[in-house]
């Protein structure tokens, strides 16, 4: 399935990535959650080199993450429900009002100026 060795899985265990259920003959049962943790460890190491701590850093960021995600998704749904109903805005009678003007979004990151398109490439003959 996973086409892993079993002594790393019990590594797996050991570091805390994993943490399988057991039977009564203290067999491992990985749930699906656990198979799936593998996968991403494995992709993680194999496909791209991260090393058993740096799994460790990248699976406790996700988790923050996802904890944060929730709790602004939980801020979001309260700001929704306390807040009022939304109107619509009325459009304008007439086609010459200022309301059917673009509006351009005024941020000092972002500038309509590009130097290096300008720039010209010398070379030496």
């Amino acid at each position: 399935m996973l086409s892993i060795h079993p002594q790393t899985l019990r590594l797996y265990e050991r570091e805390g990535f994993v943490n399988p259920s057991r039977t009564v003959g203290n067999t491992r049962l990985y749930s699906q959650n656990d198979v799936e943790e593998i996968r991403t460890i494995l992709r993680l190491t194999r496909e791209l080199g991260v090393n058993l701590a740096g799994v460790d850093i990248i699976l406790n960021m996700k988790e923050k993450f996802e904890a944060l995600q929730a709790e602004l998704n939980a801020l979001w749904q309260t700001i929704e429900e306390r807040s009022p109903p939304r109107r619509r805005p009325q459009k304008a009678a007439s086609s010459g009002s200022r309301s059917s003007e673009k509006i351009k979004p005024r941020s000092p990151l972002i500038s309509e100026e590009r130097p290096w398109s300008t720039a010209r490439v010398h070379t030496r003959e």
